[in-house]
């Protein structure tokens, strides 16, 4: 029998037991027998006892923690579901006789709720290297079931002079949605909704994220604007992991490691830490993208404003303006984080803004960290942290990032842009601006305002 309450009814305690009776009633007429439900611990140990007369019950809850979680801003609502839900899983104590075994998936975990104290008998299986492959596939596995898919991706996106491996294609996925680490041992899983989505449409999207994000993350993110948002370089005990504290005071680290948005990136036997990041290229952009939303939201005029000045190749006050948004931002989101986290900002920044921007694109001599396409313009700009705009655009003229974008009737800009951990921000860029043959028309600098300008002059001697 499978009961997933995600299905339940749960606005208010009545509702969620009223509907709670009637899903077991269901269930057992899907199962062509009849019950008494006086009460739903009553009615799943009637549901079991009938089952198990003609063979022993697998019993699978799906997400038995919703009815909590949808309620986290009412504490009296989430206090009684929490109490029907101890009586319900308490009644699968005594039914041990009648079990073949029970299956429950959460998202959340409260150290306070005690939703398993009656049921002593289940094992959390969460951090098992044993069951570290379970829950999403591996590579062997994508490879082996996969492997007509993988081909007819390659064959779509090959263009001429242009063809593209199942190796880069491979990458994307790899790059996308894979990274997911469930224990101690280097076992990484891909996120298998995102990769069939990926396979059946045969490019790369936020197709998780899209599906439906826990809105209660995003909810105790906004409550604590000043407590440090755990991005990346994050070190955590076990203890920490497995529980999000109490539910007047969310752990934000264990939050997002629960709900997926953090994965194990290695583990200390010394210490006995886990090292916390995002796992993949999705969940950094989905994150990255709602915290844009919540802290800086782009106003419509100045996304004209900065469209305009990007295609008049005014990139100075373009830069100037990202900039100001990136200050606005609190400055315990920086705290340890890495390039790819300044990579997806930037990105969810000019998504926000309207324009056509396409991520780490797949090129026969390596990626394109951000492509801008606009009217008469095709931007190629790689990003690096506490390095050189010099390294970084000479990075694009060695793998030739823009040579795709030739011959496409619109002029192409090369941008080199450098992010500084230290400010937190833009801290250099330049660029080169070429015709669509590729022969360099003029080259882009940063420029010097005015008054700045007058003064050197009068300091020169």
């Amino acid at each position: 029998m499978q009961l997933n309450l995600a299905e339940v009814l749960n606005e208010s305690p009545q509702d969620f037991k009223d509907s709670l009776q009637r899903s077991l009633v269901a269930l057992a007429a899907e199962h062509e027998t009849k019950i008494e439900v006086p009460s739903a611990q009553e009615g799943l140990k009637n549901l079991v006892k009938a089952l198990a007369e003609k063979e022993r019950v697998v019993v699978l809850v799906d997400e038995y923690d919703k009815p909590i979680i949808d309620n986290l801003d009412r504490p009296e609502v989430t206090a009684d579901n929490r109490k029907l839900l101890q009586n319900l899983f308490g009644a699968l104590k005594n039914l041990e006789d009648y079990l073949r075994f029970t299956f429950v998936t959460c998202i959340s975990k409260f150290a306070q709720v005690s939703l398993f104290s009656g049921a002593n008998n289940l094992k959390d299986i969460t951090l098992s290297p044993k069951y570290a492959g379970m829950m999403g596939y591996t590579e062997q596995e994508l490879v082996a079931y996969f492997d007509e898919h993988l081909q007819a991706i390659t064959q779509a996106r090959s263009t001429p002079g242009q063809p593209l491996t199942q190796e880069a294609v491979l990458a994307e996925i790899k790059a996308w949605y894979n990274g997911y680490r469930f224990s101690e041992e280097e076992i990484y899983v891909y996120n298998p909704f995102s990769t069939l989505n990926y396979l059946d449409e045969q490019k790369p999207k936020s197709y998780w994220y899209a599906s439906g994000t826990p809105s209660f993350l995003l909810e105790q993110v906004k409550k604590h604007p000043n407590s440090v948002v755990p991005l990346s370089g994050v070190k955590a005990e076990e203890s920490e992991l497995m529980s999000m504290g109490s539910l007047a005071e969310i752990d934000l680290k264990a939050l997002m490691f629960q709900t997926g948005y953090l994965t194990i990136k290695g583990y200390s036997a010394v210490s006995q830490h886990y090292q916390l990041g995002f796992p993949n290229q999705e969940v950094r952009e989905a994150f990255t993208k709602s915290l844009v939303k919540q802290f800086a939201p782009i106003d419509t005029a100045l996304s004209s404003k900065l469209e305009e000045a990007h295609d008049k190749h005014n990139l100075t006050l373009f830069f100037e303006q990202i900039q100001a948004i990136f200050a606005s931002f609190p400055y315990q989101m920086f705290i340890k984080v890495q390039e790819s986290t300044y990579h997806g900002f930037l990105l969810s920044l000019l998504s926000g803004m309207g324009l056509e921007v396409a991520a780490e694109s797949l090129r026969s001599l390596g990626r394109v960290d951000l492509l801008v396409q606009l009217p008469m313009t095709t931007y190629v700009i790689e990003l690096k942290l506490d390095s050189s705009p010099e390294t970084a655009l000479a990075q694009i003229r060695e793998k030739q990032y823009y040579m795709p974008h030739l011959r496409q009737g619109k002029k192409v800009g090369l941008v080199g842009l450098i992010f500084s951990s230290k400010t937190r921000n833009v801290a250099a860029w330049i660029g080169e601006l070429l015709d669509e043959q590729g022969a360099l028309i003029q080259k882009l600098l940063p420029q010097v305002k005015q008054a700045e300008s007058d003064q050197t002059d009068q300091e020169d001697p």
